[in-house]
């Protein structure tokens, strides 16, 4: 797929799992010419002046505590960072967005519209990317990291998969694309009541039943895995600014006006159709 040797750890850093023909190919659609893409954001990055995150998460299936991370952003954001979250549509993640916009519409990178995602992010800094391609998780984690790397704002990408990843490779992919990859583990294990279920006016808001405050100290303590690696956070610190953010209704402040936003550009494109 590549002729430059430092760009091959990038098919093939999934142990097990190298990129499949198929997502090699849909790659190549997307971007007109993919390895000179991946160079010129490799050279752009030592002079951007903005250093965005990318969380690229495999599915989260029903009941799976790992829907944690789906707040990532909205934290980040509120800490001032750029971020783009990414992961594949699916009832669980969609029971929580459909609340608040029309997160199952076509949009996202299906669309170069009014909701691309750098519009989005130079408004907001903030884009949740929520595909609905079909793919493995390999193919997913795959295609999501090279499009971060064509990026040259993307500074740290976080993994939340736990597909076993080759640690030299990955190590070879950040020296050479000068770049942060931190893997993150899914909490796959651990469980929580259907998203479809779950109250967003008792989790997001200050008054909580003991329920609430036990699933947002939970939620808390798992992306305190994650926040711990931005800006030299302990991971206690990490914890207790997470769980503020969650009794001060500041994620659902950011929820709210990013839904607002999307959804105007999703009129938008929708009129611009008729």
């Amino acid at each position: 797929m590549f002729v430059t040797a430092q760009l091959k750890p990038v098919t093939a850093f999934v142990e097990g799992n190298a990129l499949s023909e198929k997502a090699q190919n849909a790659l190549q659609l997307y971007y007109l010419n993919l390895e000179a893409t991946l160079l010129r954001a490799k050279v752009l990055r030592e002079f951007s002046t903005i250093k965005s995150y990318s969380i690229i998460q495999n599915k989260i299936l029903p009941q799976q505590a790992s829907l944690a991370y789906l707040f990532a952003p909205f934290i980040l954001s509120n800490l001032n960072k750029t971020v783009v979250y990414t992961t594949p549509s699916s009832p669980t993640v969609l029971n929580i967005l459909n609340q608040y916009y029309q997160a199952d519409q076509k949009h996202s990178s299906e669309h170069k519209k009014a909701s691309n995602p750098s519009k989005v992010l130079d408004a907001l800094n903030i884009f949740l990317d929520i595909q609905k391609l079909e793919m493995s998780d390999a193919d997913f984690i795959y295609s999501n990291l090279i499009k971060a790397l064509c990026r040259a704002d993307v500074s740290t990408i976080f993994l939340i998969t736990d597909l076993n990843l080759d640690l030299n490779k990955v190590l070879d992919i950040e020296s050479f694309f000068n770049v942060r990859i931190i893997q993150i583990r899914s909490y796959a294990e651990q469980n929580i009541p259907d998203s479809a279920l779950i109250n967003m006016n008792q989790l997001l808001f200050k008054n909580k039943h003991e329920f609430y405050s036990d699933l947002c100290h939970q939620f808390s303590h798992i992306n305190a895995q994650l926040l711990q690696h931005c800006d030299q956070y302990r991971f206690d610190q990490a914890q207790h600014l997470i769980e503020d953010m969650f009794y001060s209704e500041h994620i659902v402040e950011k929820l709210s006006v990013y839904s607002e936003y999307m959804q105007t550009c999703l009129q938008h494109e929708k009129a611009a159709l008729i």
